[in-house]
């Protein structure tokens, strides 16, 4: 089971009303499946996602994997009925068991960055076409952004979203992502040694993110209140510094990004969602052609998203 599994995830949130955005994505989906009408403004949800990564190429498959999950607590207050902030407090939590690379590893927990988001589910209209958006603020709380000197990261989220039939619609999101930080460079933790632990398998040695865009086109299908099915085409791309102090050049990455996911509501204020999805990177390796939809590039998931209160 554990070989078909990349993800699991178990992700609890009370998401808005009808009347807010009716787009799945993610974590946000929660936003679809709220109750309307609380006369409490406030709510805490709580989200994670676990995941279970296939095995490295060349690596022997391992029966007892470690599990990797991200989860926060987030308070929420409702501003009025299409606006909406939310407070984060995030952590990471690694079972024990082998990693992809097939190494043994012990249970780990630590905070990830805390973040603020506003959320605004009817910025307009462009003819047919609905518009809403998110504005996320991180703080660099967790090891990984301190070690790279991180200072904030914005994201912003839009969404363009245009019913084609009562039960389909189609919607571009568009993610991209802003970092402020101290360095240019940093070490990578998360290479292994070699078993005397006297060298780095690879060189740690690599340059901070500066930028990234994730957009997609998503088509969704309501087969009815309590079943859909969405698909995702598009890419994720990534833009690096240049460290003139490690003399490491910058670069550009993209991925082809595939994905399919069933969403069940079994009662309001509750789902569950299927999905497969896989990024391939859009350039060469060690002179080998690019090859989309390999094992070690797909993801299998379980996600659920429940209100707490």
């Amino acid at each position: 089971m554990l070989k078909k599994i990349l993800s699991l995830a178990v992700a609890s949130t009370f998401l808005a009303s009808p009347a807010f955005a009716a787009i799945l994505d993610a974590d946000d989906a929660a936003l679809s499946t709220s109750i309307s009408g609380r006369a409490n403004d406030w709510s805490l949800t709580f989200f994670s996602i676990a995941s279970v990564s296939n095995m490295k190429p060349g690596k022997e498959e391992k029966s007892n994997r470690s599990v990797d999950s991200y989860d926060y607590l987030s308070v929420n207050y409702k501003i009025d009925s299409v606006q909406k902030a939310s407070m984060r407090l995030p952590w990471y939590f690694n079972t024990a068991g082998n990693n992809e690379y097939g190494d043994e590893v012990t249970s780990d927990f630590s905070l990830a960055d805390i973040h603020f988001v506003y959320s605004n589910y009817d910025l307009g209209y462009i003819g047919d076409v609905d518009l809403s958006g998110k504005v996320k603020a991180y703080l660099p709380t967790s090891k990984q952004s301190q070690n790279q000197g991180l200072i904030t990261k914005i994201r912003l989220e839009g969404y363009a979203d245009y019913q084609i039939t009562r039960s389909l619609s189609v919607a571009y999101v568009a993610k991209p992502d802003i970092y402020w930080q101290s360095r240019t460079a940093s070490l990578n933790d998360t290479i292994p040694m070699y078993d005397d632990g006297s060298f780095y398998v690879t060189d740690p040695r690599q340059t901070n993110k500066q930028f990234g865009l994730e957009h997609y086109l998503q088509f969704q299908y309501d087969i009815n209140s309590m079943f859909s099915v969405t698909t995702k085409t598009g890419f994720n791309e990534s833009w690096y510094h240049t460290s003139n102090v490690e003399e490491l050049d910058g670069n550009h990455t993209t991925a082809l990004r595939l994905g399919v996911d069933v969403w069940i509501r079994p009662m309001r204020g509750l789902s569950f969602t299927l999905g497969m999805s896989n990024d391939t990177m859009l350039n060469s390796y060690r002179g080998q052609d690019v090859k989309i939809w390999q094992p070690f590039n797909t993801q299998y998931s379980l996600m659920t998203n429940a209100y707490v209160f």
